[in-house]
């Protein structure tokens, strides 16, 4: 039986389907601006935390003014990341750098209202642990940020109808040719 496991094993790790091989290039491809912003996105987070545990618990700096700052300096860093490392294909080149830092920052304040009431209803209602609250914080509001965050970067996909129709008269061509 044992020795089963390890002929099973081998053979599963020595497999190389080259259907395989392509779904996961492709789903590398497909997915890779996602991929590529949570490991900066975990970095400004990383920068936010802490900045907030500094200002708050060694300055003792209120909650709300340590929020804040953590939000404006971890939230320049990461324009700066989804500028130059996330969103490098399919680039809004419409839009000059200042565009893109004002309609980046007007989404990240809209997020700013939650990030601040998670922390002051953890930390001044519940009593939770800074640091705690603080992780659950970032990952909710990191969902938000990378959904907010494509449309800055990103040049504006066409509509699906706009799609359909081009996959139509495409379909169109191909069957005259």
């Amino acid at each position: 039986m044992i020795k089963d496991k390890k002929i099973t094993s081998k053979n599963l790790s020595s497999t190389s389907d080259p259907k395989i091989h392509r779904l996961g290039q492709n789903l590398v491809k497909r997915h890779r601006n996602l991929f590529v912003y949570m490991v900066f996105g975990f970095i400004a987070a990383l920068i936010n935390t802490v900045v907030f545990m500094v200002l708050h618990k060694w300055w003792h700096s209120a909650v709300l003014i340590s929020n804040t700052i953590a939000f404006v300096i971890s939230n320049l860093a990461s324009f700066y990341f989804n500028q130059k490392a996330v969103f490098i294909n399919n680039v809004d080149h419409e839009h000059s750098t200042w565009q893109k830092l004002i309609v980046f920052f007007t989404y990240r304040i809209i997020s700013l209202i939650p990030d601040s009431l998670i922390m002051l209803v953890g930390l001044s209602w519940l009593h939770l642990n800074a640091l705690l609250v603080k992780i659950i914080d970032q990952i909710l509001v990191g969902i938000f940020n990378y959904l907010t965050t494509r449309s800055v970067f990103q040049a504006q996909e066409t509509s699906m109808i706009k799609k359909a129709k081009e996959r139509l008269q495409t379909r169109k061509e191909n069957k005259k040719s």
